[in-house]
């Protein structure tokens, strides 16, 4: 309707521009008569063409008016699609990197966090996730990256938990040597955390364990599923004040430098021996 009425409009103001020149050819004639009637003429034209060019100028005015809101609505509903579909990618991304271990283990439930904050006064380089019991998050639940085990859940709140990791004292996880089967605990130490190195202690003295070999967890005590990767081992050495030998272990993951890991919230076997 009011593309119609711009169109009348235009075509109103092509006939006055006609007729404006049809008049200036007559006032180029020396008639005063002429000339008066076609100046009183052209005054009206004039006031009308004025009239008819405002009334475009307001329609196109509103018109660009409302074009360019809707326009700025669009753009913000696009924007929150965009920003949707970033976090969609991000949620994916995460996922995929345990896309092998949930294969392996159907049973698993995992939760992909990212890291938020670190405690600056624990030495053993404990960080904060930013998922917690909201999320089923609980006390003890594994941590771990795609390299492996990292460490576990030590507090939790709604939305966030604390990870102690695996170059931490407190640290207690059933291990075992993948190749030789020997066993022992998980546990870190003061002496080896700097050097994002952690051990296996509680091993016999008839080990068989050698630089090289895999570390995973055993499984035992119901808190870690078995067979996560810990680490590798570096040496084997002697506990000189309990005369007791253990494993350096390197893990494959920098413990010093995660930025996201995965909380490990169910798995089969959990808590079967606590129960």
């Amino acid at each position: 309707m009011k593309r119609r009425k711009n169109n009348k409009n235009l075509r109103a103001l092509a006939i006055t521009l006609v007729i404006v020149i049809v008049m200036g050819v007559f006032c180029l004639a020396d008639n005063s008569l002429v000339s008066t009637a076609v100046n009183a003429v052209t005054k009206g034209l004039f006031q009308v063409t004025s009239a008819v060019a405002a009334n475009l100028d307001t329609a196109s005015y509103e018109d660009l008016k409302a074009e360019n809101e809707k326009l700025k609505q669009e753009n913000a509903e696009l924007r929150n699609e965009l920003v949707d579909y970033y976090n969609l990618k991000e949620e994916n991304e995460k996922l995929w990197k345990y896309y092998d271990l949930k294969k392996e283990n159907p049973s698993y439930q995992i939760q992909p966090a990212n890291v938020i904050r670190r405690d600056s006064n624990d030495d053993f380089y404990s960080f904060t996730l930013d998922i917690g019991s909201a999320n089923g998050v609980e006390v003890n639940c594994p941590v771990i990256t795609d390299n492996g085990l990292v460490g576990w859940v030590s507090k939790t709140d709604a939305t966030t938990c604390l990870v102690k990791t695996v170059l931490s004292p407190d640290t207690k996880a059933g291990a075992v040597d993948k190749q030789t089967k020997d066993s022992g605990i998980i546990t870190g130490s003061a002496s080896l955390c700097d050097k994002n190195l952690t051990q296996l202690t509680k091993i016999t003295e008839d080990n068989k364990i050698k630089e090289g070999d895999i570390v995973v967890t055993s499984g035992a005590g119901g808190v870690y599923p078995d067979n996560l990767v810990v680490g590798k081992v570096k040496e084997i050495k002697f506990n000189s004040y309990d005369t007791t030998r253990y494993a350096v272990v390197e893990p494959y993951e920098d413990i010093k430098s995660i930025s996201a890991a995965a909380v490990i919230i169910d798995f089969d076997g959990k808590g079967e021996v606590a129960k």
